[in-house]
């Protein structure tokens, strides 16, 4: 397996091509060309991507991971209620809106996994969605296959992780701008950045290193420092005890933040999987969501062909109790008018068969034929929508349908479809439904049955 690191800056672009197997893991090839124009324009990519395939002997390039620099992104620390970032990450946009001089439509944003000992406490890393979109079209464009999008700070995180197996202490990358990384136990704890340019105002940066000295409260040792890059002249005389981590010698002419962007599929578990969402994604999300609806028609299928089972059951349950009761009758007329034949049943078997039809009212065995009324119930769902029907069933004359949904405006929307598809003389309304939007599922139950149609409770 093959990964490609691209890492932008603002005077070069960089990229190294990494191989893994089970028998070794190692780099092929990395190369840096320098930018025409401040963090690369198209030309840049297409040169480095030309610089890539020559150096492969021309073969085909490998998915990309894309990292970004510190100047396009912004970092706060989030709390949320749950401790499993997967699921913070459906959730933790709402912690941002409104919180970055950005528009909320244009928030990109991903979460990095929480430290030991501080569970539900997170770093969000978030872009303009418009320079994100625009990185990918560029890079896209000179013919990289863009398959994840990092940002310098992932980058970071992943080289140390490969480098030292785990990370701890402070993390000082010069690389592009300046980047303070806390990191505990492998994930990160805080995280600063700083323009590049803050290096020539010496007692502002030097204030700065203090401050966050101080408001790391980790206990009274002294941190220890990893260094990634050329330390800044200000901040030397703190650096004295530093670590310097250097890449693997086979890899020691590549750029460090191309070579943890090459690594960061591989350290998935450790990074959260972080990705910023992009239109390289969107198609793949696309893909899901339509994967999502068959699986919603099927399991629809399903429950109906359950119900059908029941219903084709029922039904013939009583048409055998049709046959007896006519049988009965006819045998109780025939013992007390002997030697009658009996032509036409009298008012005794009517009165038997009204009372047959008011219990299939209340079996709900009475409903329209089955293929039209499933047909209506699958041809209601909305399209290319995330939203499933897991059970539906029969009872005392009503049909109940079970499901889930992404938003409960879906359910509503599903919920006018069937009201459409059944006509006025059916009420449909919505039982129940219950969940969070924005965590992603709403149960929902929609009862259909006979009488004025209502409305959705």
């Amino acid at each position: 397996m093959t990964s490609l690191g691209v890492s932008i800056s603002r005077n070069r672009l960089s990229a190294l091509l990494w191989e893994r197997s089970f028998l070794f893991s190692r780099p092929v090839f990395a190369c840096t060309v320098p930018c025409r124009e401040p963090y690369g324009g198209p030309d840049d990519a297409a040169q480095l991507a030309e610089e890539v395939r020559n150096g492969t002997g021309g073969k085909a390039l490998p998915p990309a991971v894309l990292s970004l620099p510190p100047s396009w992104t912004y970092l706060r620390q989030v709390d949320l209620p749950v401790n499993d970032v997967h699921r913070a990450r459906k959730i933790h946009l709402s912690e941002l809106e409104g919180n970055l001089p950005i528009e909320d439509e244009e928030i990109l944003s991903d979460l990095l996994p929480s430290p030991p000992g501080h569970p539900g406490r997170y770093l969000a890393i978030a872009a303009r969605r418009s320079a994100v979109e625009k990185a990918v079209a560029v890079f896209s464009g000179a013919g990289f296959r863009v398959d994840r999008v990092v940002t310098d700070h992932v980058s970071i995180l992943s080289a140390v992780l490969s480098l030292t197996g785990r990370a701890d202490g402070l993390v000082l990358s010069a690389l592009s701008d300046i980047v303070i990384l806390r990191a505990e136990g492998g994930a990160i704890r805080w995280a600063r950045q700083f323009p590049a340019a803050l290096a020539a105002d010496p007692e502002e940066l030097v204030k700065e290193w203090e401050e966050l000295l101080r408001g790391d409260t980790s206990g009274d040792a002294p941190l220890s420092v990893s260094i990634l890059g050329e330390v800044p002249e200000p901040l030397s005389p703190f650096l004295a005890g530093a670590v310097r981590l250097a890449l693997p010698k086979d890899a020691a002419e590549a750029s460090p933040l191309a070579y943890g962007a090459a690594l960061a599929p591989s350290l998935a578990r450790e990074l959260g999987g972080f990705s910023l969402r992009t239109s390289a994604e969107a198609q793949s999300e696309r893909s899901r969501e339509s994967r999502k609806v068959r699986i919603a028609v099927a399991a629809a299928a399903v429950a109906a062909l359950s119900a059908l089972g029941s219903l084709e059951a029922a039904r013939w349950t009583e048409g055998k109790k049709v046959a007896m009761v006519r049988a009965q009758v006819r045998k109780e007329f025939s013992e007390a008018v002997p030697g009658v034949k009996v032509v036409q049943e009298t008012a005794q078997i009517r009165e038997r068969i009204q009372s047959l039809r008011r219990q299939q009212k209340e079996m709900g065995t009475d409903f329209p034929a089955l293929s039209t009324l499933l047909m209506k119930v699958s041809q209601a769902l909305p399209a290319k929508e995330s939203i499933s029907v897991r059970e539906l069933s029969f009872d005392s004359g009503r049909m109940r349908i079970s499901g889930e949904a992404g938003t409960a405006r879906l359910v509503d929307t599903y919920r006018s479809s069937l009201s459409a598809a059944f006509g006025p003389e059916m009420s449909v309304t919505v039982q129940e439904s219950q969940g969070a939007a924005r965590g992603g599922n709403v149960r929902f139950t929609i009862l259909v049955e006979k009488g004025i149609h209502g409305r959705a409770s």
